[in-house]
């Protein structure tokens, strides 16, 4: 009878083993060791181009782990121009050149989320790309283009 419950425990062991690996420890191995992609941690200014002129809109900062993306924003001003100091987060994927980012108000107001898909220049400094959402004043859905210059440290 004790050899069966060494062999119950034995093999709820090993299976917890695998799950382990299979689950947490292989995926951050591989995305931590393996991933030789392009890397977009760090800050970034927002540009915005609002009466045919380039204005600074906010920074990003963003953190990278292999191809996953997290992040967080504070804009300076609004898309009218007003000062401003909104908290947004990110989270999304890097494929190849591509970043997709999901983000939503820091508040959780879930009416003010949206994505940014953005392509990374050959020059990993600049980042040009799209951010659509869904527009409060226009009431409907807004696709605008926006451009992500890294901040030299």
């Amino acid at each position: 009878m004790t050899e069966f419950f060494i062999g119950v425990v034995a093999s709820l062991s090993a299976t917890a083993l695998v799950t382990l690996v299979v689950k947490w420890g292989w995926p951050t191995f591989q995305s931590n060791c393996l991933y030789k992609g392009v890397k977009v941690a760090g800050e970034w200014d927002i540009v915005e181009v609002r009466n045919g002129k380039n204005i600074t809109a906010g920074r990003i900062t963003l953190q990278q782990v292999g191809s996953n993306i997290a992040g967080s924003s504070i804009r300076s001003k609004t898309r009218d121009g007003k000062k401003s100091e909104r908290k947004f987060s990110y989270k999304g994927t890097i494929f190849g050149n591509q970043v997709t980012l999901m983000f939503e108000d820091h508040k959780g107001v879930g009416f003010d989320t949206g994505t940014y898909v953005f392509t990374v220049q050959n020059d990993h400094k600049t980042m040009i790309g799209m951010a659509t959402f869904h527009g409060k004043s226009e009431n409907k859905i807004v696709s605008e283009s926006r451009t992500l210059k890294k901040v030299l440290s």
